[in-house]
């Protein structure tokens, strides 16, 4: 899908933003400073808004099918008045993305944060960010297609834009949702804790809500 504009370089974008075909057989794992890196990468090789050609995007990693523990700081629908050009400019909830602040902490500043994008498409019915923010400082696991948001500006020492983030690296389409299951008594695990997870201790989002409710 190149999404509802007419502007080649918005098409390039958006195609890039409904990838769900990158090969998922062995997802690269990446960190918070992964993406900050990656960032004064694109900072350096100054990018502008518009790049028509994202090869220099792919040469630097977009496309790849990542795999990403953080926590959520906070949810929320995208745009929902106008639309997104990437979902065709359609007003509503179910046909924008979820937004999704990811903290290496719950209370680190959003300008410290990253970004995942849960798009509308085979989204499933419990992808809510209702859902999302009930999971509390519980680590989750998000897998995706990492993605080059140049449409917006990251936080500086002298700016704040809105929406607030580090980098503008960002796991895009997220392609599933894992909640770690691990607890020290009352308390859930830290991301440390959850980072070196074994592979048994991460439960799909759908299985983990339907299991607490």
């Amino acid at each position: 899908m190149q999404g509802g504009s007419s502007d080649p370089a918005k098409q390039a974008e958006s195609k890039s933003k409904n990838d769900f075909c990158a090969t998922t057989n062995s997802p690269q794992a990446v960190t918070h400073q992964d993406l900050v890196d990656l960032q004064n990468k694109a900072t350096a090789a100054n990018l502008k808004k518009s790049i028509p050609d994202r090869k220099v995007l792919e040469d630097m990693g977009e496309g790849k099918y990542v795999s990403y523990v953080a926590i959520i700081k906070e949810a929320h629908y995208s745009d929902v008045a106008a639309g997104e050009a990437v979902n065709c400019n359609i007003p509503g909830n179910d046909t924008n993305d979820i937004h999704i602040v990811l903290v290496q902490a719950p209370g680190d500043d959003e300008c410290t944060s990253t970004t995942a994008e849960m798009s509308p498409h085979f989204r499933p019915a419990s992808w809510t960010p209702e859902n999302l923010k009930s999971l509390g400082s519980r680590p989750i696991r998000v897998r995706g297609h990492l993605f080059y948001d140049g449409s917006h500006s990251p936080c500086t020492a002298n700016s704040r834009p809105n929406p607030k983030r580090v980098s503008l690296w960002e796991v895009h389409p997220v392609y599933s949702m894992d909640v770690c299951n691990i607890d020290h008594g009352s308390t859930p695990g830290s991301l440390t804790d959850c980072q070196n997870a074994k592979e048994e201790d991460w439960i799909p989002l759908e299985k983990w809500l339907s299991s607490e409710q």
